[in-house]
């Protein structure tokens, strides 16, 4: 349909009343869906005031600009007491249906989606062509170009249309080739491999996994692609480099795209001289220890930035929060040199006058104010508001930290804004697992980080299965009267009940620690205090639940000591977790015994978003003055945690009864490698290796038990999911060959 737009202003005015009249009414003709208050809000002319053509005409415009008109006229109508203003105007129809046509590859509700026209607006051009250029973007960022789109109208009763978009759908298309042409001194591969298209590489099924490609060209990596050429470049010391294109070519026939990049790459520049200007209150020793760049090395324009920034964050750690570094870049094109200097202009020194915090919803305001390492009126410290924000983040109460500051005028002060996005805190977790002794189980807990946003940790796990239950109830404070100082209380009931015995345990465990160095560091000790019951239920029982029969209480010290370097508490994929623990039992009660246990973890970025885990752990325990060490206390691998290719528990020295009853030493460690298979949806794999025993009496590290498999990690909105199945590489005594064990989690 062509919309034929018209400004007419109508009048039926004689000569002799030419003169201004007076407007003694205004009305609205021809309008069905617009009520007549809407449009008369666009009318700037009032009754009983003088006729002013002018005006009109403004109104006539105004009036269009509204957006639902096709066209708008005006006349005036004379009487004795003076004249009537009418306005008239034509609708523009409204959409009954949006229709698609000719679309075999996306559904129509996909396609609707992108679409700016909606049905029950008013029609209107602007909507239409943007939905054209929104459906070619859609069919585009799925790897499909050269899609035409049309579209037309059909008029139905009432002033409405159906929209009828007419698609011919392009292409599967994918990056056949990348041409880079002019490289003379950095290979082809290398340049390649800085950019985020590329070339189609890998069965399709596979190209999940980040070393292989779809071949899907994304338009808006176009530029970055080009930029990341260019910094290559600058990185090598061609600091005159030129890079230019991509030209891309699509083949109609086969889908086949096309990209040629030329590059100019210029002279290779050393860096001759690097100065500084301005450089109190740091020496010049203090800057070339910040500064990168070296005087006599290929000169590196990306570590040049890299160093402004450096610089500015050095200054801004003394105070100076709007340093400006001005770098003065003189090249000698004739020997290919280049002289540095660094111009600073540190401007005065500002202070923190206010500390805002906003967007907590849920979390006391102190529970995020104790993390942040500036007070007000604090000297300004650029390192120290981002550690700040990283400290607020890794509480793990926040799905989001945005520190910013804000000048005040006039002041060297500046007022410190923090905004939180709160997460959910609260996780329901659920495992399921089988062995022979315990047989079918379910592991479930509730936890919640941030008890009614102040920041206390609550936890109750339960572990059922046909014949044994345990339940456990846990609560930490992290921070006691606002420093870093953590309590927790601990309450527990275990019982379970066998064909030879029946074994019940109550008690109780306090804690306190003390966290040093950015709380890495924590140490601190607990004090726990159990009872433990076993009654024999076997007409001949064996020798070691003989010695366990009766009621022991078991009053404990143990001062343990903790480090964390880790990124992230959730998902670590760099850093180092240790701990050592050496408990004594004995204080009061009638078991005498010690246990010490030690486990380290290291994490470490490996390549192709690998990453590399390492985990080992050994326990001793040893009973005192003739006592033995209780079954409850002593050492059961296998497991997810464990001994991945084992049942839970089910790595333990045997009666003769072939009853499981736990070693006093113990040793595993595990290795294994988690690779990214969907990135974007926090979707990993592994591949393990585990290796471990538990000991009656001694170690015995010719008698270890080894395990291998593979697993998917999934960090999902609901919570972290868990797969693992590991095979069993020398099973024996009943054991299994495969072991399949399964966790999850639910965020609420």
């Amino acid at each position: 349909m062509k919309t034929i737009v018209s400004f007419l202003f109508i009048f039926f005015l004689l000569l002799n009343f030419a003169y201004a009249q007076n407007i003694v009414e205004i009305n609205v003709e021809g309008n069905v869906r617009i009520d007549k208050p809407t449009i008369l809000s666009a009318v700037k002319e009032k009754t009983n005031t003088s006729l002013d053509i002018k005006a009109v005409n403004e109104d006539i415009k105004n009036i269009y600009n509204l957006g639902f008109f096709e066209t708008v006229t005006a006349k005036v109508t004379n009487t004795s007491n003076g004249v009537i203003l009418t306005f008239n105007v034509k609708e523009k129809p409204a959409i009954r249906f949006v229709k698609f046509k000719g679309n075999k590859m996306f559904k129509d509700e996909e396609l609707y989606k992108v679409c700016k026209v909606k049905e029950y607006q008013i029609l209107s051009k602007k909507n239409l062509q943007e939905s054209i250029s929104a459906i070619v973007g859609f069919y585009a960022s799925k790897g499909i170009y050269l899609t035409n789109v049309s579209y037309k109208l059909e008029p139905v009763a009432g002033n409405r249309v159906d929209i009828v978009f007419d698609i011919r759908e392009g292409k599967k298309t994918f990056v056949h080739k990348i041409n880079i042409i002019g490289n003379k001194h950095i290979k082809t591969s290398e340049i390649l491999d800085v950019m985020k298209n590329h070339e189609k590489y890998g069965p399709y099924i596979l190209t999940f996994l980040p070393w292989f490609y779809t071949g899907k060209l994304n338009p808006q990596d176009l530029d970055s692609d080009i930029q990341a050429i260019r910094d290559l470049y600058l990185s090598k010391g061609y600091a005159d480099v030129k890079v230019n294109g991509p030209t891309v070519n699509i083949e109609p026939d086969t889908g086949y795209i096309d990209m040629d990049i030329s590059i100019d790459e210029g002279a290779q520049y050393t860096l001759k001289s690097l100065k500084y200007e301005h450089i109190e209150p740091y020496t010049l020793k203090d800057l070339e220890k910040i500064v990168k760049l070296k005087v006599g090395k290929t000169f590196n324009g990306v570590q040049l930035r890299k160093d402004i920034g450096d610089l500015t964050t050095a200054y801004a750690d003394k105070g100076y929060a709007f340093c400006d570094i001005n770098p003065i870049v003189t090249l000698d094109r004739q020997n290919h040199t280049v002289d540095v200097t660094f111009d600073i202009n540190k401007g005065n020194k500002v202070y923190i006058h206010r500390i805002e915090i906003t967007g907590n919803d849920k979390t006391w305001d102190n529970v995020i104010r104790r993390e942040i390492r500036l007070n007000q009126g604090s000297l300004y410290s650029e390192s120290k508001i981002q550690e700040s924000r990283e400290k607020i983040y890794n509480t793990d109460y926040f799905d989001n930290v945005k520190i910013s500051t804000e000048r005040i005028p006039g002041k060297d002060e500046v007022n410190m804004k923090v905004n939180v996005k709160e997460k959910m805190t609260g996780m329901l977790s659920l495992g399921v697992g089988y062995s022979s002794y315990y047989k079918v189980g379910v592991m479930g807990s509730i936890t919640q980080r941030n008890l009614f946003g102040s920041g206390v940790y609550g936890k109750f796990y339960a572990n059922l299965s046909a014949n044994s239950h345990l339940f456990d109830i846990s609560l930490v404070n992290p921070w006691v009267d606002n420093k870093p100082i953590s309590v927790g209380l601990d309450l527990y009931n275990m019982e379970y009940y066998g064909w030879d015995y029946n074994q019940k345990t109550y008690g109780f465990k306090f804690t306190v620690a003390k966290r040093f160095y950015d709380d890495q560091l924590s140490v601190g000790a607990s004090y726990s205090l159990s009872q433990n019951k076993i009654d024999i239920t076997a007409g001949t029982p064996s020798y070691y639940l003989q010695q366990e029969a009766g009621t022991t209480t078991e009053s404990t010290i143990t001062p343990f000591i903790k480090w964390s370097s880790v990124n992230n508490t959730i998902f670590p994929t760099k850093g180092t977790i240790a701990s050592s623990s050496l408990g004594f039992t004995g204080f009061g009660g009638n078991a005498r015994y010690v246990k010490w246990d030690n486990t380290v973890e290291y994490f470490h970025p490996i390549f192709w978003g690998m990453i590399g885990h390492l985990k080992g752990s050994i326990g001793f325990a040893k009973g005192i003055g003739g006592k033995g060490v209780p079954l409850a206390d002593r050492y059961f691998l296998g497991g997810i945690d464990s001994l991945r290719g084992f049942d839970y528990g089910t790595v333990s020295p045997t009666d003769q009864y072939g009853n499981y009853i736990g070693g006093t030493r113990d040793a595993y460690a595990q290795a294994e490698t988690i690779f990214p298979l969907v990135e974007a949806l926090k979707l990993y794999g592994d591949a393990f290796f585990d290796i471990g025993n538990s000991w009656l009496y001694s170690y015995d590290f010719g008698d270890l038990k080894k395990d291998v498999g593979v697993g998917i990690k999934w960090i999902s909105p609901l919570g972290p999911i868990r797969v693992e199945v590991g095979k069993n590489l020398a099973p024996k005594n009943g054991e299994k060959s495969y072991v399949f064990q399964f966790s999850m989690g639910a965020l609420f």
